[in-house]
């Protein structure tokens, strides 16, 4: 049987990459400006991928509504500091893991309050998935909570939202070779303990970072 030949995806044009780049420095500007508009179209536009950034380390948090609007405070306060408006992004990520740090923090030191009953978290945002992969979810966040707040962040933002192994080292603001022995110790810890989880010995599978 003949290998069925993979559909190649377009190669975006050059003048798509200088629209949105155009796009990406007007918007720059219209937030150093103050201007509505531009706070706005930032809101719309990377919200999702903020909250996504955050659950990716935190899980289903009930603060999460509250957490992506402490990100883009703080973003908002100092877009001043934004050079290249090509790098917005990982600007607004940087802020959702300095965020997401402070929060596993505090838990830490308050755990009692992380200990809500059931009625009282978020929904996951797959309320028909299976009984299995809901157990997952909880087991595997579980076990992520066990781990070293840094530790923690590293492993989510590479192995959970799939961020390359430079990305993680410039938004924990570590070298790469101390990202590398996060991830290690991170990758070897949760594995450890995940495979003494009956929910987590079918999803194990982590790969080097």
């Amino acid at each position: 049987m003949p290998t069925p030949i993979r559909k190649l995806q377009p190669a975006p044009s050059a003048l798509a990459i200088l629209d949105e780049s155009a796009e990406l420095e007007q918007l720059v500007h219209g937030l150093q400006a103050g201007r509505a508009w531009a706070q706005r179209a930032l809101l719309e536009d990377h919200g999702s991928y903020v909250e996504r950034v955050l659950i990716r380390i935190l899980g289903r948090h009930s603060e999460l509504e509250d957490l992506v609007q402490e990100v883009f405070i703080r973003a908002l306060s100092r877009v001043d500091q934004i050079d290249d408006p090509s790098g917005l992004r990982s600007w607004l990520a940087a802020f959702a893991v300095f965020v997401a740090r402070e929060t596993l923090r505090k838990q830490r030191r308050r755990r009692w309050l992380s200990f809500s009953a059931p009625e009282e978290l978020p929904e996951h945002p797959a309320p028909t998935a299976s009984p299995e992969l809901m157990n997952a979810y909880h087991a595997f966040y579980d076990v992520l909570g066990k781990l070293d707040v840094d530790l923690r962040i590293a492993f989510a933002l590479r192995w959970v939202e799939g961020m390359e192994l430079t990305e993680v080292a410039a938004l924990t603001d570590v070298s790469l070779a101390t990202a590398k022995r996060r991830l290690k110790s991170a990758r070897e810890r949760f594995e450890t303990a995940a495979a003494k989880n009956p929910f987590l010995q079918d999803w194990l599978g982590v790969r080097e970072p």
